[in-house]
C-alpha cells in the first residue's frame, strides 16, 4: 500500500512540476524534458516510501503487503505506469488534429465549418511545419541543402517504426 501511495504522490508532484517548467520556459524537446522530470521524481518516490509506515502498523495482517523489495518495486512500476499513461494524454492534448478540430467547432458552437473553415485555422502546412521542427529538435531530422535527412537517430527509429508496423499491419498512414 504504502507503494501505490509514494507512487500516486509522485505522480502529483510531477505533474506540480511539468506544470511549472512548461508554464515558465518555452519547452522544444517535449518529450525529453516529461522524461527528466520524471526521472526527477524517483529520488521523491524512495524518500517517500521510506518515510511511510509499514503497511503492517496500521492495515490487517490480511492486508499487509510482501516484503519492502517487492512493494517499493511495485509502487516504482506504478508511478512509470501512470507516467506513460499521461504521457498519452498531454500527446493527444498538445497535437492531435480531432482535440483541435473539436475545440475549434466548439468555439463556433452552432455555427458549423466546412472543411475549408478548419484547414484556414489548422493548416496542413502549419501542422506539418511543426512536427518537422519538433524532429529537428529532438535530432531525428536535419536541414540539408533546403531540404530534410534523418540522422542516424532518425534512421534507425524510421526503419524500428517500419518494421512494427509491418509486424502490426498498420499501414503506411502516419
Amino acid at each position: 500500500m504504502r507503494g501505490l501511495i509514494a507512487a500516486l504522490s509522485c505522480f502529483c508532484l510531477f505533474l506540480v512540476f511539468h506544470a511549472l517548467i512548461f508554464h515558465s520556459w518555452e519547452i522544444h524537446r517535449r518529450a525529453r524534458t516529461l522524461v527528466a522530470i520524471a526521472l526527477g521524481i524517483v529520488p521523491f518516490y524512495v524518500a517517500g516510501y521510506s518515510l511511510l509506515p509499514d503497511d503492517a502498523a496500521y492495515l490487517p495482517a490480511a492486508w499487509s503487503t510482501p516484503p519492502d523489495v517487492v512493494t517499493f518495486s511495485n509502487g516504482l512500476l506504478i508511478y512509470f505506469f501512470i507516467f506513460l499513461g499521461y504521457c498519452q494524454f498531454f500527446y493527444m492534448a498538445e497535437s492531435s488534429v480531432g482535440v483541435r478540430t473539436l475545440i475549434e467547432l466548439e468555439r463556433r458552437s452552432g455555427q458549423g465549418l466546412k472543411v475549408s473553415d478548419l484547414t484556414r485555422l489548422y493548416s496542413y502546412d502549419w501542422m506539418l511545419d511543426r512536427r518537422l521542427a519538433r524532429l529537428v529538435d529532438e535530432g531525428f531530422i536535419v536541414i540539408e541543402a533546403g531540404g530534410y535527412r534523418n540522422t542516424p537517430k532518425g534512421k534507425w527509429l524510421a526503419n524500428t517504426l517500419r518494421w512494427c508496423k509491418g509486424f502490426l499491419r498498420l499501414g503506411p498512414g502516419g
